[in-house]
């Protein structure tokens, strides 16, 4: 994001630097030659002043749409741990390239599992789906025959959640289905100097 704003920035200081040089042009060696003849030399400097313009201001939407998508397509969170009932880490699953992952169980309610959308194993029962929309996590329930719930941050209240409702989840969020807990792990900011 940093290379993107500096890069921002220096298609603007030159698209100020190439205006400051054509009226400097403009106003000491176009205009007092032009006198008594054609404003051919004149139209063509406009109309080149113009396209080189208009080619500043699209590169530099083109950085600012594509540093959008990037980050609308970007977890927030860097991966999820999955929490035994005795307080054991049994996995971490990495969320950098994830658009979506299932929360699944095993069918006797002992264990869970955190399954791509793409290959889940059809004999173990479905708690929910996670979608990634707008850079942002969001948890769907897909079943009430089994309980899932949420703590919200330094809250002591475990929510249960409904069927059909889409939860925002934040890096605070802790996710409880039966005797499983899902802790989000947060992005660490790097102070690397690019």
């Amino acid at each position: 994001m940093k290379i993107n704003k500096i890069a921002c920035r220096c298609i603007l200081a030159c698209m100020f630097a190439f205006l400051m040089i054509q009226i400097y042009y403009l106003s000491e060696s176009v205009l007092p030659l032009s006198e008594g003849k054609s404003w051919r030399n004149l139209a063509c400097l406009f109309l080149i002043q113009s396209v080189c313009f208009a080619v500043c201001i699209f590169a530099v939407f083109a950085v600012w749409i594509a540093e959008r998508m990037k980050k609308d397509r970007t977890s927030p969170f860097e991966a999820l741990l999955l929490v035994t009932a005795e307080g054991k880490l049994k996995k971490e699953i990495l969320l950098w390239d994830q658009q979506s992952f299932l929360v699944a169980g095993a069918k006797n309610g002992k264990d869970i599992f955190i399954e791509t959308v793409h290959d889940p194993d059809s004999d173990r029962h479905l708690y929910g789906v996670c979608n990634l929309v707008g850079g942002s996590w969001y948890l769907e329930v897909l079943s009430q025959s089994r309980p899932i719930g949420i703590k919200r941050g330094p809250d002591n209240v475990i929510y249960r959640l409904r069927e059909g409702n889409l939860y925002k989840l934040t890096a605070a969020d802790v996710i409880y289905a039966d005797t499983c807990k899902i802790i989000i792990k947060e992005k660490r900011l790097t102070n690397r100097i690019d």
